[in-house]
């Protein structure tokens, strides 16, 4: 099972090094256009329903979409009904087209009355890392 994992950590790094791309002495020359943190509300009798739906969506978005880089999702500790996904996108069109996406809709359609609330947090971000890069925004 390790071993699975170190081969798709390589994987998603060099997938992120060949979607940023870097200079000649290893720092970023570009970074991805679009970040955004989502905070929900989700029904606590249907939490691991929810989470199911969630975690299907964000592996077929991440193994089907180039311009989908990142999607992380936590819940807060105090509330675990909260629920925060930080999206990493490589542009604005990236976004369009994931929300238009077959597995995006099924998981909008399938958890519309789970979700209680849902807030869009446009960001500015300033640095983003990972184990393989770290990527620099204006």
């Amino acid at each position: 099972m390790r071993t699975g994992f170190r081969i798709a950590a390589w994987v998603f790094g060099a997938a992120m090094l060949s979607v940023v791309g870097m200079n000649s002495i290893g720092a970023p020359e570009s970074a991805p256009g679009m970040v955004r943190i989502a905070e929900l509300e989700i029904d606590a009798a249907q939490l691991e329903a929810y989470k199911l739906i969630l975690a299907e969506e964000q592996a077929a978005s991440v193994r089907l979409e180039p311009g989908v880089l990142m999607l992380h999702s936590v819940s807060l500790a105090e509330s675990p009904t909260s629920i925060r996904l930080l999206e990493v996108y490589a542009d604005q069109r990236s976004y369009e087209a994931h929300i238009k996406s077959p597995h995006f809709i099924k998981y909008k359609t399938a958890t519309e009355r789970m979700v209680k609330s849902l807030r869009l947090v446009d960001t500015d971000p300033i640095l983003l890392c990972a184990k393989t890069s770290c990527t620099s925004l204006p």
